[in-house]
Protein backbone atom coordinates (compact mmCIF):
# COMPACT_ATOMS: atom_id res chain seq x y z
CA UNK A 1 0.00 0.00 0.00
CA UNK A 2 2.60 2.20 1.67
CA UNK A 3 4.29 2.07 -2.18
CA UNK A 4 1.49 2.11 -4.02
CA UNK A 5 0.46 5.70 -2.68
CA UNK A 6 4.67 6.56 -3.14
CA UNK A 7 4.16 5.81 -6.75
CA UNK A 8 0.85 8.11 -6.74
CA UNK A 9 2.64 10.62 -5.03
CA UNK A 10 5.69 11.11 -7.65
CA UNK A 11 3.00 10.73 -10.79
CA UNK A 12 1.57 13.63 -9.03
CA UNK A 13 4.37 15.71 -8.52
CA UNK A 14 5.11 14.77 -12.38
CA UNK A 15 1.68 15.77 -13.92
CA UNK A 16 2.18 19.00 -11.06
CA UNK A 17 5.39 19.31 -13.06
CA UNK A 18 4.46 19.25 -16.36
CA UNK A 19 1.23 21.49 -15.92
CA UNK A 20 2.98 24.54 -14.51
CA UNK A 21 2.74 27.55 -16.49
CA UNK A 22 6.03 28.24 -18.93
CA UNK A 23 6.93 31.34 -16.34
CA UNK A 24 6.32 29.19 -13.17
CA UNK A 25 8.85 26.15 -14.66
CA UNK A 26 11.22 28.63 -15.92
CA UNK A 27 11.32 30.56 -12.51
CA UNK A 28 11.40 26.91 -10.78
CA UNK A 29 14.59 25.81 -13.49
CA UNK A 30 16.35 28.60 -12.73
CA UNK A 31 15.90 28.58 -9.35
CA UNK A 32 17.68 24.72 -9.17
CA UNK A 33 20.34 26.22 -11.65
CA UNK A 34 21.41 29.04 -9.39
CA UNK A 35 21.44 26.60 -6.17
CA UNK A 36 23.29 24.26 -8.07
CA UNK A 37 21.28 21.46 -8.33
CA UNK A 38 21.64 20.49 -12.13
CA UNK A 39 19.77 17.35 -12.29
CA UNK A 40 16.39 19.39 -11.38
CA UNK A 41 17.03 22.30 -13.75
CA UNK A 42 17.28 19.94 -16.14
CA UNK A 43 14.22 18.08 -15.60
CA UNK A 44 11.97 21.27 -15.56
CA UNK A 45 14.17 22.72 -19.00
CA UNK A 46 13.19 20.21 -20.74
CA UNK A 47 9.61 19.75 -19.31
CA UNK A 48 9.36 23.54 -20.46
CA UNK A 49 10.91 23.48 -23.82
CA UNK A 50 8.80 20.22 -24.81
CA UNK A 51 5.99 23.01 -23.94
CA UNK A 52 7.84 26.02 -25.66
CA UNK A 53 10.29 24.98 -27.93
CA UNK A 54 11.21 27.84 -29.30
CA UNK A 55 11.29 29.67 -25.58
CA UNK A 56 14.75 31.50 -26.00
CA UNK A 57 15.17 32.64 -22.61
CA UNK A 58 15.08 28.99 -21.64
CA UNK A 59 17.23 27.54 -24.51
CA UNK A 60 20.04 30.20 -23.45
CA UNK A 61 19.96 28.85 -19.99
CA UNK A 62 19.77 25.67 -20.64
CA UNK A 63 22.99 26.16 -23.03
CA UNK A 64 24.59 27.56 -19.88
CA UNK A 65 23.44 24.34 -17.65
CA UNK A 66 25.37 21.73 -20.24
CA UNK A 67 28.23 24.19 -19.75
CA UNK A 68 28.17 23.65 -16.05
CA UNK A 69 27.52 19.92 -16.60
CA UNK A 70 30.31 20.15 -18.67
CA UNK A 71 28.60 18.34 -21.48
CA UNK A 72 30.43 20.55 -24.02
CA UNK A 73 29.49 18.77 -27.44
CA UNK A 74 25.98 19.05 -26.44
CA UNK A 75 25.95 22.46 -25.05
CA UNK A 76 28.22 23.48 -28.63
CA UNK A 77 24.86 21.83 -31.29
CA UNK A 78 22.99 24.10 -29.34
CA UNK A 79 24.99 27.47 -29.18
CA UNK A 80 25.07 26.76 -32.56
CA UNK A 81 21.79 26.76 -32.98
CA UNK A 82 21.44 29.93 -30.76
CA UNK A 83 23.80 32.06 -32.39
CA UNK A 84 22.25 31.85 -36.01
CA UNK A 85 19.19 33.21 -34.90
CA UNK A 86 19.02 37.25 -35.44
CA UNK A 87 18.11 37.55 -31.93
CA UNK A 88 21.26 36.31 -30.11
CA UNK A 89 22.25 38.35 -28.04
CA UNK A 90 25.79 38.86 -25.89
CA UNK A 91 24.76 35.61 -23.33
CA UNK A 92 25.23 33.69 -26.28
CA UNK A 93 27.81 34.17 -27.27
CA UNK A 94 29.94 34.02 -24.01
CA UNK A 95 28.00 30.82 -23.20
CA UNK A 96 29.20 28.70 -26.43
CA UNK A 97 32.44 30.19 -26.06
CA UNK A 98 32.55 29.02 -22.79
CA UNK A 99 31.64 25.21 -24.06
CA UNK A 100 34.52 25.74 -27.05
CA UNK A 101 37.20 26.69 -23.95
CA UNK A 102 36.02 23.92 -22.22
CA UNK A 103 36.82 21.46 -25.22
CA UNK A 104 40.04 23.28 -25.95
CA UNK A 105 38.74 24.18 -29.65
CA UNK A 106 40.11 27.10 -29.11
CA UNK A 107 39.87 28.60 -32.96
CA UNK A 108 36.45 27.85 -33.10
CA UNK A 109 36.18 30.21 -30.01
CA UNK A 110 38.83 32.99 -31.44
CA UNK A 111 36.46 32.56 -34.60
CA UNK A 112 33.26 33.06 -32.92
CA UNK A 113 34.50 36.29 -30.33
CA UNK A 114 35.68 37.90 -33.46
CA UNK A 115 32.05 37.53 -35.40
CA UNK A 116 30.23 38.49 -31.40
CA UNK A 117 32.31 41.43 -31.30
CA UNK A 118 31.69 42.66 -35.19
CA UNK A 119 27.91 42.73 -33.80
CA UNK A 120 28.47 43.55 -30.13
CA UNK A 121 31.38 46.04 -30.37
CA UNK A 122 31.21 47.39 -27.05
CA UNK A 123 30.75 44.52 -25.19
CA UNK A 124 32.88 44.04 -22.45
CA UNK A 125 31.98 40.49 -21.68
CA UNK A 126 33.20 39.09 -24.64
CA UNK A 127 36.41 41.02 -24.99
CA UNK A 128 37.22 40.09 -21.43
CA UNK A 129 35.81 36.70 -22.94
CA UNK A 130 38.40 36.89 -25.77
CA UNK A 131 41.08 37.81 -23.21
CA UNK A 132 41.15 35.11 -21.05
CA UNK A 133 41.47 32.67 -24.36
CA UNK A 134 44.82 33.98 -25.28
CA UNK A 135 45.32 33.61 -21.69
CA UNK A 136 44.36 29.90 -21.59
CA UNK A 137 46.78 29.57 -24.48
CA UNK A 138 50.01 31.43 -22.97
CA UNK A 139 49.02 34.14 -25.41
CA UNK A 140 49.39 37.21 -22.92
CA UNK A 141 50.20 39.75 -25.19
CA UNK A 142 47.11 39.27 -26.22
CA UNK A 143 45.03 39.04 -23.87
CA UNK A 144 46.16 42.56 -22.61
CA UNK A 145 45.12 43.77 -25.78
CA UNK A 146 41.89 42.27 -25.41
CA UNK A 147 40.95 43.44 -21.83
CA UNK A 148 42.05 46.99 -22.08
CA UNK A 149 40.30 47.34 -25.57
CA UNK A 150 36.93 45.91 -23.00
CA UNK A 151 38.09 48.71 -20.75
CA UNK A 152 37.76 51.60 -23.20
CA UNK A 153 34.76 50.21 -24.90
CA UNK A 154 32.56 49.26 -21.92
CA UNK A 155 34.13 51.03 -18.74
CA UNK A 156 31.43 49.42 -16.30
CA UNK A 157 32.12 46.07 -16.96
CA UNK A 158 34.24 45.40 -14.14
CA UNK A 159 36.30 41.85 -14.58
CA UNK A 160 38.56 43.22 -17.72
CA UNK A 161 40.07 45.80 -15.09
CA UNK A 162 40.37 42.96 -12.83
CA UNK A 163 42.43 40.62 -15.68
CA UNK A 164 44.48 43.52 -16.59
CA UNK A 165 45.70 44.27 -12.82
CA UNK A 166 46.71 40.75 -12.31
CA UNK A 167 48.71 41.17 -15.73
CA UNK A 168 50.72 43.88 -14.66
CA UNK A 169 51.38 42.82 -11.26
CA UNK A 170 52.59 39.60 -12.41
CA UNK A 171 53.22 39.19 -16.08
CA UNK A 172 54.55 43.00 -17.06
CA UNK A 173 55.10 44.68 -14.14
CA UNK A 174 53.37 48.20 -14.37
CA UNK A 175 52.67 49.46 -11.28
CA UNK A 176 51.15 52.49 -12.07
CA UNK A 177 48.18 50.33 -13.99
CA UNK A 178 47.52 48.23 -10.75
CA UNK A 179 47.37 51.19 -9.02
CA UNK A 180 44.77 53.01 -11.45
CA UNK A 181 42.81 49.45 -12.57
CA UNK A 182 43.06 48.18 -9.27
CA UNK A 183 41.21 51.12 -7.64
CA UNK A 184 38.62 51.23 -10.16
CA UNK A 185 37.86 47.49 -10.23
CA UNK A 186 37.19 47.34 -6.28
CA UNK A 187 34.99 50.36 -6.55
CA UNK A 188 33.10 48.21 -9.14
CA UNK A 189 32.89 45.27 -7.74
CA UNK A 190 33.38 45.89 -3.91
CA UNK A 191 31.99 42.14 -2.64
CA UNK A 192 33.25 39.82 -4.88
CA UNK A 193 35.80 37.04 -4.26
CA UNK A 194 38.62 38.97 -6.39
CA UNK A 195 38.19 41.98 -4.33
CA UNK A 196 40.42 41.03 -1.45
CA UNK A 197 42.79 39.77 -3.51
CA UNK A 198 43.02 43.20 -5.62
CA UNK A 199 43.50 45.14 -2.15
CA UNK A 200 46.33 42.69 -1.78
CA UNK A 201 47.77 43.92 -5.16
CA UNK A 202 47.12 47.77 -4.53
CA UNK A 203 49.30 47.76 -1.12
CA UNK A 204 51.90 45.84 -3.22
CA UNK A 205 51.81 48.30 -5.48
CA UNK A 206 51.93 51.49 -3.24
CA UNK A 207 54.48 49.91 -1.14
CA UNK A 208 57.06 48.79 -4.27
CA UNK A 209 56.47 52.26 -5.81
CA UNK A 210 57.49 54.31 -2.90
CA UNK A 211 60.49 52.14 -2.06
CA UNK A 212 63.78 53.69 -2.38
CA UNK A 213 64.36 56.10 -5.42
CA UNK A 214 61.75 53.73 -7.27
CA UNK A 215 59.09 56.44 -7.30
CA UNK A 216 61.81 58.77 -8.97
CA UNK A 217 62.92 56.21 -11.43
CA UNK A 218 59.45 55.73 -13.05
CA UNK A 219 58.25 59.29 -13.13
CA UNK A 220 61.61 59.66 -15.26
CA UNK A 221 60.44 56.88 -17.80
CA UNK A 222 59.89 58.67 -20.97
CA UNK A 223 57.99 56.61 -22.58
CA UNK A 224 55.10 58.20 -19.87
CA UNK A 225 51.53 59.54 -20.52
CA UNK A 226 50.49 62.49 -19.86
CA UNK A 227 48.38 61.18 -16.98
CA UNK A 228 51.48 59.05 -16.05
CA UNK A 229 53.18 62.43 -15.61
CA UNK A 230 51.02 64.15 -13.64
CA UNK A 231 50.22 61.38 -11.56
CA UNK A 232 53.84 61.32 -10.58
CA UNK A 233 54.67 64.88 -10.20
CA UNK A 234 51.74 65.04 -7.84
CA UNK A 235 52.26 61.74 -5.38
CA UNK A 236 55.71 62.77 -5.25
CA UNK A 237 54.64 66.01 -3.67
CA UNK A 238 53.38 63.67 -0.77
CA UNK A 239 55.84 61.10 -0.33
CA UNK A 240 56.70 62.85 2.63
CA UNK A 241 53.60 60.99 4.27
CA UNK A 242 55.28 57.25 4.21
CA UNK A 243 58.67 58.18 5.09
CA UNK A 244 58.95 56.06 8.30
CA UNK A 245 56.44 53.18 7.44
CA UNK A 246 54.28 52.40 4.76
CA UNK A 247 50.79 51.16 6.56
CA UNK A 248 47.06 51.79 6.13
CA UNK A 249 47.39 55.04 7.86
CA UNK A 250 50.59 56.25 6.09
CA UNK A 251 48.44 55.70 2.92
CA UNK A 252 45.71 57.20 3.94
CA UNK A 253 47.58 60.62 4.46
CA UNK A 254 49.58 60.51 1.22
CA UNK A 255 46.31 59.59 -0.83
CA UNK A 256 44.66 62.58 0.68
CA UNK A 257 47.06 64.89 0.73
CA UNK A 258 47.30 63.49 -3.84
CA UNK A 259 43.74 64.53 -3.97
CA UNK A 260 44.08 67.65 -2.50
CA UNK A 261 46.94 68.49 -5.11
CA UNK A 262 45.44 67.08 -7.63
CA UNK A 263 42.90 68.94 -7.44
CA UNK A 264 44.36 72.16 -6.04
CA UNK A 265 46.67 72.46 -9.62
CA UNK A 266 43.75 71.88 -11.46
CA UNK A 267 45.11 68.67 -13.19
CA UNK A 268 41.16 67.39 -13.14
CA UNK A 269 40.41 69.48 -16.13
CA UNK A 270 43.52 68.07 -17.96
CA UNK A 271 42.42 64.73 -17.61
CA UNK A 272 39.71 64.11 -16.11
CA UNK A 273 39.15 60.80 -14.30
CA UNK A 274 36.46 59.88 -11.72
CA UNK A 275 37.98 57.52 -9.66
CA UNK A 276 39.59 61.15 -8.07
CA UNK A 277 36.74 62.76 -8.18
CA UNK A 278 35.11 60.07 -6.45
CA UNK A 279 37.54 60.23 -3.49
CA UNK A 280 37.60 63.96 -3.48
CA UNK A 281 34.04 63.46 -2.45
CA UNK A 282 34.93 61.17 -0.14
CA UNK A 283 37.58 63.57 1.57
CA UNK A 284 34.78 66.35 1.77
CA UNK A 285 32.67 64.09 3.24
CA UNK A 286 34.65 62.61 5.98
CA UNK A 287 34.39 58.91 4.45
CA UNK A 288 37.98 59.18 2.64
CA UNK A 289 40.03 57.68 6.11
CA UNK A 290 37.52 54.67 6.09
CA UNK A 291 37.44 53.97 2.35
CA UNK A 292 41.29 54.12 2.85
CA UNK A 293 41.24 51.69 5.91
CA UNK A 294 38.82 49.30 3.90
CA UNK A 295 41.30 49.02 1.02
CA UNK A 296 44.56 48.79 3.24
CA UNK A 297 43.47 48.06 6.66
CA UNK A 298 42.90 44.17 6.42
CA UNK A 299 45.73 43.82 3.79
CA UNK A 300 48.13 45.68 5.63
CA UNK A 301 47.58 44.76 9.36
CA UNK A 302 44.17 42.80 10.54
CA UNK A 303 45.14 43.11 13.85
CA UNK A 304 45.90 47.41 13.67
CA UNK A 305 42.44 47.76 11.28
CA UNK A 306 40.85 45.91 14.37
CA UNK A 307 42.12 48.09 16.42
CA UNK A 308 41.16 50.90 13.86
CA UNK A 309 37.72 50.09 13.09
CA UNK A 310 36.79 49.31 17.12
CA UNK A 311 37.15 52.99 17.43
CA UNK A 312 35.90 54.16 14.64
CA UNK A 313 32.68 52.20 14.11
CA UNK A 314 30.41 55.69 13.37
CA UNK A 315 32.77 56.29 10.43
CA UNK A 316 33.04 52.61 9.13
CA UNK A 317 29.00 51.96 9.39
CA UNK A 318 28.59 55.54 7.67
CA UNK A 319 31.01 54.46 5.02
CA UNK A 320 29.65 51.26 4.39
CA UNK A 321 25.72 52.65 4.04
CA UNK A 322 27.09 54.78 1.77
CA UNK A 323 28.97 52.42 -0.42
CA UNK A 324 25.89 50.15 -0.49
CA UNK A 325 23.72 52.82 -1.50
CA UNK A 326 25.96 54.39 -4.15
CA UNK A 327 26.54 53.09 -7.37
CA UNK A 328 30.14 53.34 -8.71
CA UNK A 329 30.12 54.39 -12.46
CA UNK A 330 33.21 54.96 -14.75
CA UNK A 331 32.32 57.52 -17.43
CA UNK A 332 33.42 56.95 -21.19
CA UNK A 333 36.30 58.47 -22.58
CA UNK A 334 38.75 58.67 -19.58
CA UNK A 335 41.09 56.43 -20.87
CA UNK A 336 44.44 57.40 -21.16
CA UNK A 337 46.77 54.61 -21.44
Amino acid sequence: MKKFIFSMLLSSSFFAAFAQPATSLYQTARTYMMHGDFENAAINYNTLLKQDPNNADALADYCYLLVLQKDYAKAIELGKQLIASPKANVQVYQTLGLAYKGKAAYKEAEALYKAGLVKFASSGVLYNEYGELFAMQNKLSDAILQWETGIKADPNYSNNYYNATMYYSKVQIDLFWVIQYGEIFINLDSYSAHTATIKVKLLDAYKKILAGDQLDKLAANPANSDFQKAWYQTISLSKSAVKNSIDAESLGALRTRFILDWFYSKQNEKTPFHLFDNNQYLVKEGFFDAYNQWIFGEAASPEAYQGWANTHDKELNFFKAFQQNKIYRQPAGEYYK
